[in-house]
């Protein structure tokens, strides 16, 4: 367990990546923490990832988790019925925790793709900026063209764009105009 002075959130963070550490399941971590790596950090509320299981192996993973003080949200999945079963919704105290399953290739590649990333004493895996984008494009409301904007700038001439305009391609979504939209943003 984290450092008894922590936040409850760096806390429910340290405790999440140590249990999926421990699994052998592919990882990711995604969303507004992802953001903070490869763009603009934003604040957020809740936990993020991708993970890789099969239906049989829900029940290993809840397991673990639940070791570690995440409970699956019982509310939550009652209230959602017809994607309770596609993320894994949990909660530590306050503090909600989703888990997506991939749905498509893309979130496959993600995971195929994603980067080993340490973050003072903990180690952990995280999205690739490029395949952050194409999740930020694929949800598509105005936060996340924000946060697209942002890791195009702060990744400036780092980015694969022909793998982000062949899989906006692919999934049919809008692939912006990555170079000028870099140029183009003003960071203030």
């Amino acid at each position: 367990m984290a450092a008894a002075d922590s936040h409850p959130f760096e806390e429910a963070f340290d405790d999440l990546f140590r249990a999926l550490n421990e699994l052998p399941f592919p990882y990711c971590l995604m969303g507004a923490l992802a953001l903070g790596a490869w763009g603009t950090s934003r604040a957020t509320h809740d936990l993020d990832a991708m993970i890789a299981i099969g239906h049989t192996d829900r029940p290993q993973l809840l397991q673990a988790l639940e070791e570690y003080g995440f409970v699956e949200d019982a509310h939550w999945a009652a209230h959602n019925p017809m994607i309770r079963d596609s993320p894994v919704r949990l909660r530590r105290g306050a503090i909600p925790v989703d888990l997506m399953l991939p749905k498509d290739d893309h979130d496959r590649a993600c995971l195929s793709r994603r980067r080993h990333y340490t973050l003072g004493n903990l180690s952990l895996w995280i999205i690739s900026p490029e395949d952050l984008v194409i999740h930020k494009l694929k949800a598509g409301r105005a936060q996340d063209f924000i946060d697209v904007l942002s890791v195009l700038q702060r990744q400036t001439g780092s980015l694969d764009h022909a793998y982000i305009t062949d899989w906006a391609k692919k999934l049919r979504i809008e692939a912006p105009d990555l170079g000028r939209m870099a140029v183009h943003v003003d960071p203030g």
